[in-house]
């Protein structure tokens, strides 16, 4: 069985990932597969052709902040910076969930946006509410500001709610998170 899990930034998708492993699902994290595809000496090349020395730290490695500042500001250039990593982060992707004998959860926040629901038995989407969310990418460091905007360059939650097979809310808890969880993994081992 292979889960599609998304939902919006800050809503808990890494936290719901580990209850999925805890019951046993072999997680895969597609922004952690796009940080090695970024990280790739090739892409920091292309990185840098595009944008100057600035898209990279002074060790060559990407430099996240100012990519994803230049990114989340214009359209055009997350249309590029995706061009060159979605290809290559799908290929691993299809790699890392080869094993039938295995069940697998795969976090993927864009996974609408992408049109990636029909590779999955089922999507399950984790939510929470604006002001949770706000107030979560706060505390990792983020500047209102920034967050909101972040939030308002994904598919709005409420779309992502809609189209999901099952949800999971978190604005609680984190106890609560994992019965919702447990709950939903028994139902979709039970299911035909």
């Amino acid at each position: 069985m292979v889960i599609g899990l998304t939902g919006g930034i800050g809503c808990g998708k890494s936290l719901a990932a580990g209850f999925f492993a805890q019951e046993g699902f072999a997680v895969v994290d597609a922004d952690q597969l796009a940080r090695e595809v970024l990280n790739r000496p090739a892409t920091c090349a292309l990185l840098q052709e595009r944008w100057g020395r600035e898209a990279l730290t002074p060790e060559g490695l990407p430099n996240r902040a100012w990519i994803a500042a230049k990114v989340f500001a214009d359209e055009r250039e997350r249309t590029f910076l995706e061009s060159i990593t979605h290809p290559e982060v799908s290929r691993l992707r299809a790699a890392a969930i080869a094993d039938s004998s295995r069940d697998f959860v795969v976090e993927i926040p864009l996974l609408f946006e992408k049109n990636l629901g029909a590779d999955f038995k089922a999507v399950v989407c984790v939510a929470c509410s604006e002001s949770v969310q706000v107030q979560r990418l706060v505390a990792k460091g983020f500047k209102e500001s920034d967050a909101r905007h972040r939030i308002n360059a994904q598919l709005p939650i409420s779309e992502k709610v809609k189209r999901a097979d099952y949800v999971l809310w978190n604005d609680g808890a984190t106890d609560f998170l994992r019965q919702q969880v447990q709950r939903l993994v028994k139902q979709l081992r039970t299911a035909p």
